[in-house]
């Protein structure tokens, strides 16, 4: 395939959108024809991103000899029976992230991806950008020891009437669609889980606006994942490990900053009473150096850019699956994605959400 990739995207709302300012930035792809259950909707939103297909049902999408792979987007509990329109005509298919709403759906999607050996990506973009990738780099290297315990935390407030899909009790709220980050990279860096602990607080609605979400691994490590839709977090991530500590500046969710500071187990000196203090000690009593030493600390960090947008290593690399054929993504194997949609199906559960 030497010509650009001629993407058909399903959808036609904010992360639609999203995609088609994306693709412009990737030299591999192009917007060929948008799919929604409103025609005249559809036809909008064709024109607005110059593509003259618009297409009224998913069916003539993924039949279409015109494009060669699709982009889900549109509502969460959707995604899966778009996905598999795509999979039985043997399409390779990028879903927004989350895969699907329950975990039923995502095994079944999973295995007939896998059955069919067509390429099924859930959109996980976190975990294809520079600092994510450099981060598990670092960890594999052994260089930092064993790994712990994770901490990573998102959100900030957003008001229901801009993101009406975040605070539907059925298949958004911060669990699910904020969650979904944290517990991959729990996953990805520190493997699988044994137990799931999470509490919510939710509004009068049922929709679960601060998620707490506790997490065993059988390795013995352990992490938590705190999301919220109303309250502003700090929105890192930290991975504690016996010989050092890594982390992910702020955003962590877009994150281009790779922290990274390697520390031996220390060995506590002798008590000497008499001893006069030496430089650093001395230093350390004044209030200005320690200023100083902090604001050099928060500012702290390799700076990793991921390019001219977010989005693109993710779009990047699913372009170039396709070009290699391959089936299944060696970033987010459908196995991890199957694995997060069980532990936030836990969490949800235990949220009393489903």
């Amino acid at each position: 395939m030497s010509d650009a990739i001629r993407l058909g995207i399903v959808g036609t709302g904010r992360m639609a959108a999203r995609m088609v300012q994306v693709v412009t930035l990737a030299p591999d792809l192009v917007v060929q024809a948008v799919a929604s259950g409103q025609p005249e909707r559809a036809r909008w939103f064709a024109a607005q991103c110059g593509t003259g297909d618009a297409m009224e049902t998913v069916s003539q999408m993924v039949a279409s000899d015109r494009v060669d792979a699709i982009y889900v987007a549109g509502r969460t509990r959707d995604h899966a029976a778009v996905a598999h329109e795509a999979v039985r005509a043997g399409k390779p298919v990028l879903v927004e992230k989350p895969l699907t709403a329950d975990p039923d759906t995502a095994h079944a999607l999973a295995k007939a991806a896998s059955e069919s050996k067509c390429l099924l990506v859930e959109n996980l973009w976190c975990l294809a950008l520079p600092a994510y990738r450099a981060l598990a780099d670092h960890l594999a290297s052994g260089s930092y020891g064993t790994a712990l315990h994770l901490h990573f935390d998102f959100g900030y407030p957003v008001q229901p009437e801009s993101y009406p899909s975040l605070f539907d009790a059925r298949d958004g709220g911060a669990t699910l669609d904020r969650g979904v980050y944290g517990v991959s990279l729990a996953l990805h860096l520190l493997g699988p889980v044994t137990k799931v602990q999470c509490a919510a607080q939710t509004d009068g609605k049922g929709v679960d606006l601060v998620s707490s979400i506790q997490l065993q691994h059988a390795s013995g490590a352990t992490s938590h994942v705190a999301v919220a839709l109303n309250a502003l977090m700090s929105n890192t991530a930290s991975l504690a490990c016996t010989h050092g500590f890594l982390g992910l500046g702020a955003p962590a969710v877009g994150s281009e900053i790779l922290q990274a500071t390697q520390m031996l187990p220390q060995v506590a000196p002798q008590a000497d009473p008499g001893r006069h203090p030496g430089i650093t000690q001395r230093i350390k009593t004044a209030p200005l150096a320690r200023h100083f030493k902090r604001r050099r600390d928060a500012s702290a960090g390799r700076f990793l850019s991921y390019g001219a947008d977010p989005y693109l290593p993710m779009l990047s690399h699913f372009a170039d699956m396709i070009r290699s054929g391959q089936t299944e993504s060696d970033l987010v194997p459908l196995d991890l994605s199957v694995r997060v949609q069980d532990i936030l199906d836990e969490a949800r559960r235990q949220a009393g959400k489903v």
